[in-house]
């Protein structure tokens, strides 16, 4: 049975990343767009992001749901847990969304103006997953290479298009081919398993650069960078190592040590593509190449050791 009723036009999920003052930012962003009689804000927190709650009083209308059950993530024994806190945060916002749109962002994102006007006009298209451009908001060289090394390939300008990838920091889903798939997320959003789920039943994931998020990071180190890209890198291979064959596992295995020119490479044609300046680029390519080599470290060590975070259930959701 559904957690949710009364349906309603659009629902808006913010996923608790850096907390209460980045949580803040966005909503911010996100609140003056929102027709309540028509739309609903949910934030879910738990108790690594408690001062977040702080917030309701702030903004009355958002929905802020206090997380008891983090499954899964309430293991702080691997290296994963933190990626898992997201994933159950999405997980719980998405059962309670009563949207016929659902849309979401996290706290380090700040929407555009228009951004709640374009969801709406990017949904008249017929497309189940539409996914937005993503901008870096901060204009420092470490924030520059770390924008290249996740977010590059969403950066404006570009042509819309059905793609095999769009970014869970700037994507909305049409209902019903969201809840066709409740048990690939219903515990844990796993936006790449969740996309290869849908295309799979034949959705389509269309990326519009209408739907526009500004990256706006707290202020972090090279040192926090890098070891984050280690840990992203690894949930990435142990996401792919749950679904792919033994020989397939050794083949990226053996590929992670080549990533790093390829991704710079794929980085710096994304800055040209954005015609950033030679100045900039000189300043951020060298931090994002130490980034891309922590990503590559960590995708080995995921294809190595493999998924021990995962159990059986989840791949079985993957695998349907």
């Amino acid at each position: 049975m559904s957690e949710t009723s009364n349906e309603i036009e659009l629902t808006v999920v913010l996923t608790v990343v850096s907390g209460k003052d980045a949580m803040r930012a966005c909503l911010g962003g996100v609140y003056p767009q929102i027709d309540f009689a028509a739309a609903e804000v949910i934030v879910p927190y738990d108790k690594w992001s408690a001062d977040v709650g702080d917030l309701a009083a702030e903004f009355p209308e958002v929905e802020f749901h206090f997380i008891d059950d983090l499954g899964m993530a309430s293991d702080t024994a691997i290296a994963a847990h933190t990626h898992r806190l997201y994933d159950r945060r999405r997980a719980i916002g998405l059962r309670h969304a009563r949207g016929k749109i659902i849309a979401m962002t996290e706290d380090h994102a700040v929407p555009a103006a228009d951004w709640i006007e374009q969801i709406f006009a990017a949904h008249e298209q017929p497309y189940d997953v539409i996914g937005g451009a993503i901008e870096n908001g901060t204009d420092k060289p470490l924030n520059w290479a770390w924008y290249y090394c996740d977010f590059g390939r969403y950066g404006r300008p570009f042509l819309g298009g059905i793609l095999d990838y769009v970014s869970d920091v700037n994507v909305s889903y049409k209902k019903p081919a969201l809840d066709a798939v409740k048990h690939i997320w219903n515990d844990a959003y796993r936006e790449t398993i969740l996309h290869w789920g849908m295309r799979e039943r034949g959705s389509e994931l269309y990326l519009d650069p209408r739907l526009v998020v500004y990256q706006q990071r707290p202020k972090m180190t090279l040192a926090n960078a890098f070891s984050e890209r280690v840990q992203w890198g690894r949930v990435f291979a142990e996401t792919r190592v749950a679904v792919c064959s033994f020989r397939q596992r050794v083949i990226y295995a053996a590929g992670a040590l080549a990533l790093p020119p390829v991704l710079l490479l794929r980085a710096f044609s994304n800055m040209r593509r954005q015609k950033r300046s030679f100045q900039q680029i000189a300043a951020s390519a060298p931090i994002a190449f130490l980034l891309l080599v922590g990503w590559s470290f960590g995708e080995l060590l995921g294809y190595l050791f493999g998924m021990p975070e995962m159990k059986s259930a989840e791949l079985e959701a993957a695998n349907t």
